[in-house]
C-alpha cells in the first residue's frame, strides 16, 4: 500500500524509532559546554568545534565549520524561544552526536523570532546516514515545547544536570528501539 511512492508501515515504523529513540544515547556529558564565552555565532561554531575536536567527536573542524556556514546561509537554525538547532552532515564527523553549549550571554543568531539564543543543540553526523540527524532534531523539538525542560536547562550549574534534564524529560517507552551511537576515537 503506497501513496505518492511511500509505504505507510515504512513511515510507522520511522516514527516508532524516532518516539524510542534517546537522545542521551546521542549526547556525552563532555560534550555539553556551560557558560562558553563565545561573544557571536561564528565564534560559537569555531569554539564548539575546537572543543568536539580535542574530545574525538570530529575530525576535521575546518570542513564542519564550512558544512555548518553552508546551512546556515540556507536558513537559520534559530528556532525562537532562545533555542537554536545548527546541524550538519560533513565529511569531517566520523559519527553522528548531539552536543549543547550555553554561552555566557545570549547570542544573534538571526532566530525566527529575532531574539537572542541562550541554548544552542548542535547536532552533526558523517554524509549518507540518512534521515539519523532529523530524528534527533524531531525529538528535541517535541522536548523543548515545554518551557520547565527549557528552564531546567538555563538553570543547570552543570553538565551532568543538563543531562539528568534531558533523561528525565525523554519519554518512557515500554520497548525502547535505540538508535547506535558510533564508537568515536
Amino acid at each position: 500500500m503506497t501513496r505518492g511512492g511511500m509505504d505507510h508501515r515504512l513511515v510507522k515504523e520511522q516514527r516508532e524509532a524516532s518516539q524510542g529513540m534517546l537522545l542521551s544515547d546521542f549526547l556525552a556529558e563532555d560534550a555539553i559546554q556551560l557558560d562558553l564565552p563565545s561573544s557571536d555565532k561564528e565564534a560559537l561554531f569555531q569554539d564548539a568545534l575546537a572543543h568536539l575536536h580535542a574530545k574525538g567527536y570530529v575530525s576535521q573542524p575546518d570542513m564542519v565549520l564550512e558544512d555548518l556556514r553552508v546551512r546556515e546561509k540556507i536558513m537559520s537554525t534559530g528556532i525562537g524561544q532562545g533555542v537554536a538547532i545548527p546541524h550538519a552532515q560533513s565529511e569531517g564527523v566520523p559519527g553522528t552526536h548531539l552536543s549543547l553549549w550555553r554561552p555566557l550571554a545570549p547570542l544573534d543568531f538571526d532566530a525566527m523570532d529575532e531574539q537572542p539564543v541562550d541554548l544552542i543543540f548542535m547536532i552533526l553526523g558523517p554524509r549518507g546516514i540518512g534521515n539519523e540527524h532529523v530524528k534527533i532534531l524531531a525529538k528535541i523539538s517535541r522536548l523543548l515545547h515545554g518551557s520547565d525542560f527549557r528552564g531546567r536547562l538555563r538553570s543547570a550549574t552543570s553538565a551532568a544536570e543538563v543531562l539528568d534534564a534531558i533523561r528525565e524529560s525523554e519519554p518512557n517507552c515500554r520497548s525502547r528501539r535505540r538508535l547506535r551511537r558510533p564508537a568515536v576515537g
